[in-house]
Order: C-alpha cells, then structure tokens, then sequence
C-alpha cells in the first residue's frame, strides 16, 4: 500500500489527555467532540521497545496506527537486503489510514528508535463504528441507508458502503409471453388422455399433463426471476442468469461513466404501451460501454429516478472534494508540511516483488509488494495445453526404459534414438507451453491495468496499457459446466473511444476481478481529489507567499480560519470555500492530473460573485435523496 504519514508532533503532548487532539489529525477534521469521542474509545494502545519492529514490509496492513509517544523510523528493504530510511514518525503522527477501507499490504516497514507507545485503530472497529453511527458514516462521507440501519449485503457484488435504490426485474409480461406454450400443451395432453380408451395409459397422459407444463413454468419463472437490474448510488448492475446453461453474466457502469439516458416502447410490440414496459439506454461516453435495458417497467419513472440518482452522486462527490480540500487548507494554515508528498519523494524506485506465499508454481493470482495483483489464466488452461507434451514425454521416457531393458540390441539402435528425439520433442514442446501460460499476465494496479501477452524465443512481446479512469463498463461471463464448476471465465472492459474491448481470457473468479477493476475505479476519484488538493495547496502557497513577501498575513489566515470554522460549524459554503470545491472538482474530471490549476484567479471570480448571490445556499433540488421506486418502497416498508 502507499503509506502517509500525517499530524503534528505537538500534537503528541496532548495525546490521552482528553479528544480535542484528534481534530489535529485531517483525517478527523469533520469530526465533532461526541464523533471524536467515540474513535478515542475505539482506539487500542501497544506499546513497543527501542529496536522493536512494529509492522514488518510485505504484512497485511490492519488499521491505522497514530503514535501516542515516542519515535519511530520507516524503512524499505531493498532486494539485496539494505535498508532505505524514508521518514521518521513522532508522537501526534499518523499512518496507513487507506487501510482502514479496504485490504492491502505494507509497502515498508516501521520500527521504534525509542519506546514507542502506538494507538490502533483497527479496519473491523473502525467499520462497527460506521455501522452503528449513521452520523459518523456521513461524517467520512458514506452513506447510510434512509432508515439508519447499517448497511447489509444483498447481493454478491455490493460494496460494504454502498446502498441500493432500485431493484428491479423485467416486466412481468416477458415471462408471460414464454409460458404461453406450456400453458397450451397442457389441454391439448387432457384431451388425448380423455381420448385414450385405456385407463392406465390415460392416467400415465393425464400425470404427465400436469408435471412436464409444471416443471417448464417453474423454470420460465426461474429464468425470469434470476435476470435483475440493480441501481446503487454508485453504480448500475445488470445479472444475467441461464439455467441450463450455466451461464452468468455481470454488467456494471459507474454512475461517473453515465452521459446520457434514454428510453423507448419497442414499435413493433403492441403490448409495450398497454402494459407500460420498455427499453432504457444508459449511454457512456464509449459506445461499447453502453448498456441496454430490456423490458423495463415504467421506463419513465426508471429513467427519472436514475437522472436523480447521477445528481445524487455529483452532490455527495463534490461535498468530499471539498472536505478534503477544507482539511488541506486547515494543514497548511497549522503549518504543517506536505508529508504524503515527501513520503511519496522518498519511496524507492525498486521493482516490486511477489509476496511469500502467494507466489507458487501454478499460482493464478500473485499479490505484489506494491500492491498490484497479477493475475494469470486459470490452471486448467495450463493443464490443456501442457496434456500432450506431458504424455510424449511419459510415452518417450517409458520407451527409453523398456527399449534397454527388454528389446534386443539390434532394435534398440533405432528404438533408443526415436524415443530420445521424442522426449526432447515433448520437453521442448512443455517448455514452450508453460511458458505461454505463465508469461500471459494480467496487472491490476491503483492507476493502470496492464495486459502482457509473451512468447519465447523472443517471437511476440506485446504490453497493452490501460488508464482505469477510461473503463467506461466492466462484465464478467461465467458460461458452461466446467466453468461453472472450475469457477473461471471471461472479464471484458469496454473502454472510452476504443473499437473493440479489452479482455481478461479465462481467468480464475472473474466475478472477484470485475469487483477488484470497480474497486480501484471508486477509489480513483478520492486519489485523484487529495493529489489535487495537494496542488491547489503548492499554487494558493505559492501565490500568497509572493504576493506578501513569502509569508501569510495574518489578515489572510484569519479569513481562510474563519471561513473554514463558519463553514464547519454551520455546514455552509463560503465564496472561497465554493472556489476552492469548484476548482478540486474540475480538477479531478480532468484527465490531464499535471497542469497548473489557477486557483487564485477562481478566488477572486468567487469574492466578486459573493455580494450578489449567497453562495452558501443549498439546492434541495440537488441534494435530495433520490426516491425508490413505488413498488421498492412498500418492499422496504414490509421488511
């Protein structure tokens, strides 16, 4: 993982004296005293020896830990076995707070120079507490459900602090419009069983009448029921599912991917309009990531409902955005330095390595030092290729022993060769194959996907590399018994402006790789805002350190304090405070991350705009909670 370390060490004389010391730390800014009271009882002490090592380089990264007391240094081990010092904690510091949403591993190790006392805060506490304060949940961010009841999982690719908005399955007309042969059969087999002069014969008609158009409309009504589209207010799912053939399909596109919606009723069916179905368009800015809707119910008040659902998202985006700029600023106004950027300075540039034990000779899945995970096709791809060339060399070897042991010696002078030939023909054909399959890889990281395709004897090397921010639509096909059984199957990202999508061929879990790819997309855009909140930082620093002889007025930091103080205590939005969110956001839509943004020309638009138009309005339009539809709210209501 990339560690961070953040606070200030005066903080560290106040620590277990009483909470207010955690304001100090930005990634508790938004908190207020009963807020902070409560992660103060969440946190866990451990106290460490000089010499003694805290987290070990290549470990599972638990929790955020904040130093209470003491020093300690952080390190990485290189390939050779030196050690590269990066940065030294003191007390009020803090460290590997992304690990408190989601897994990951430490990308380098921290050790205690002095007794260290450290306060933990572990990733399961940290969640119980979200689950059971909805307020706290809001205050980082999240969103809780309407009723504040924690959030539960209700289908396999939720996210933990996702919430669901609309399910639905097809109109019901679309099972309808299958069960009418079934339906007909089954008179059409009473009158041959009437008909029939023999009583046994009609009986045996008569049963099988009611049990074969049974069996088939309890499977159309499966297959109906298992197709659903879910809405989240992060994402729209599509789930495919076929019976018989084991087949399962996954369409996701994030709400930030969403350009336009549209619906239809189908012209050339008359029913569409009599029953109030049809088909919703949702359109990305590549064409091969748009996902069609079919035989949707009420697709006006589906399409409205997901245009609401967009803003929604805009509105809860733009309030991060500007928590984390607000946090920035209040770090520089403390004075405080830019230690993910020095952190991030000091990383060394070596190359990451496996991590023990996930790195086995067939291993499908490799966790890195880095935190990219490699992935390579599944092993069964390696046993169909590498079948042949195994039993050639079995067949040879087996030839080579039974032509010394039991075949004459004139024979054995043609037998001998042949099956020596064979043996290295079939060791050079396993070699070939084998190294196929394991130079075949698949890249996730936090920015790129990368596939490599390889062939030895330096016949093809091909490095295909993909931003993640342009996966416009990511799908998982899980298709046929073995598939279904071995648990592999295609990932296909549909990319912006690109002609033909991008695959993942027969992979192990593609379901757990599709949820790995939107994983790192939701956890772009909050990367993305903190660089640039970063950059906002360097510019309005460099601007008014210029402007004033390279120091702040105290003029200066006393507006932006009390901008900052208004705006936290009242939940306004100041002018500046407006420009600074306008300018975070533009930036973090903008694919070009290294251009200058200028902030201080967005300061002055914004104090101009202030005396005539109070900025800090809300628009309830905008910040209202997108509603269910009718039949999902009296669904809620009966649960």
């Amino acid at each position: 993982m990339l560690y961070s370390t953040r606070g200030s060490p005066a903080t560290g004389r106040r620590v277990m004296q009483d909470n207010t010391w955690l304001e100090s730390i930005p990634f508790f800014s938004g908190l207020g005293p009963a807020q902070l009271s409560l992660i103060a009882g969440a946190l866990e002490p451990e106290s460490y020896r000089a010499g003694e090592d805290i987290f070990l380089q290549g470990q599972p990264a638990n929790g955020m830990l904040i130093l209470a007391a003491g020093e300690a240094l952080l390190f990485h081990t290189e390939a050779d076995g030196s050690q590269l010092a990066l940065a030294t904690l003191s007390a009020g510091q803090h460290i590997n707070h992304e690990a408190l949403y989601s897994e990951a591993v430490q990308s380098a190790s921290l050790r205690a120079a002095q007794p260290v006392t450290v306060l933990k805060l572990s990733r399961a506490g940290f969640q119980r507490l979200l689950n059971e304060q909805p307020a706290l949940r809001s205050a980082f961010g999240q969103v809780d459900s309407a009723s504040g009841a924690p959030v539960s999982l209700q289908f396999a690719e939720q996210r933990e602090d996702e919430e669901i908005l609309i399910r639905a399955h097809r109109h019901w007309w679309s099972f309808v419009r299958t069960a009418w042969l079934p339906l007909m059969l089954m008179p059409a087999m009473w009158l041959g069983a009437f008909s029939l002069e023999t009583q046994a014969l009609s009986l045996i008609l008569f049963g099988l009448s009611i049990l074969l158009p049974g069996l088939a409309l309890v499977y159309f009504y499966l297959e109906w029921r298992n197709d659903s589209v879910i809405v989240t207010d992060q994402r729209i799912i599509r789930i495919n599912r076929t019976i018989l053939a084991l087949y399962r399909q996954v369409t996701q596109v994030g709400l930030e991917s969403v350009h336009e919606i549209n619906f239809e009723f189908p012209p050339s069916d008359p029913f569409a309009r009599l029953f109030r179905y049809g088909t919703v368009i949702v359109k990305t800015a590549g064409a091969q990531g748009n996902l069609e809707l079919d035989f949707m119910p009420n697709p006006e008040q589906f399409q409205k409902l997901i245009i609401e659902d967009r803003a929604y998202f805009e509105s809860r985006r733009a309030q991060r955005h500007h928590k984390i700029m607000r946090a920035e600023m209040q770090r520089w106004l403390a004075g405080d330095s830019d230690d993910d950027a020095a952190a991030t300075a000091a990383a060394p540039d070596s190359p990451p390595r496996p991590l023990r034990g996930s790195n086995g000779y067939l291993s499908s899945r490799i966790l890195m030092s880095n935190g990219d995970i490699v992935f390579r096709k599944h092993v069964s791809v390696w046993a169909q290729h590498t079948a042949l060339p195994i039993l050639v060399i079995l067949v040879s070897l087996a030839a080579l022993l039974l032509s010394a042991a039991f075949i004459s010696a004139d024979m054995r002078i043609v037998a001998m060769p042949v099956a020596f030939v064979g043996l290295l023909v079939g060791c050079l054909a396993y070699y070939w194959m084998d190294w196929d399959w394991r130079n075949d890889l698949y890249i996730i990281s936090d920015d790129t996907i990368t596939l490599v395709h390889k062939r030895p004897f330096f016949l093809q090397s091909l490095r295909d590399q993909i931003l993640v921010e342009r996966i416009d639509n990511v799908e998982s096909v899980t298709s046929g018994f073995f598939a279904a059984l071995m648990k592999y199957g295609d990932v296909r990202m549909s990319l912006v402006g690109a002609d033909e999508p991008k695959m993942f061929h027969r992979v192990s879990n593609p379901q757990k790789i599709q949820q790995e790819i939107s994983r790192r997309q939701h956890n772009k855009s909050e990367r993305r805002a903190k660089y640039d909140a970063r950059q906002q930082r360097q510019i309005l620093d460099e601007y008014l350190g210029g402007a004033n002889g390279g120091t702040l007025t105290a003029n200066a930091a006393a507006a932006l304090q009390s901008s900052g103080a208004a705006g936290h205590s009242a939940g306004a939005v100041s002018a500046d405070e407006a420009a600074l969110n306008e300018g975070a956001i533009r930036a973090a839509s903008n694919p070009d991350r290294n251009r200058p943004p200028r902030l201080p020309r967005k300061i002055m638009a914004a104090a101009r705009r202030e005396t005539s138009a109070n900025a800090g309005t809300k628009n309830p339009a905008r910040d209202r909670r997108p509603q269910r539809l009718r039949s999902e709210r009296r669904d809620h209501d009966s649960a």
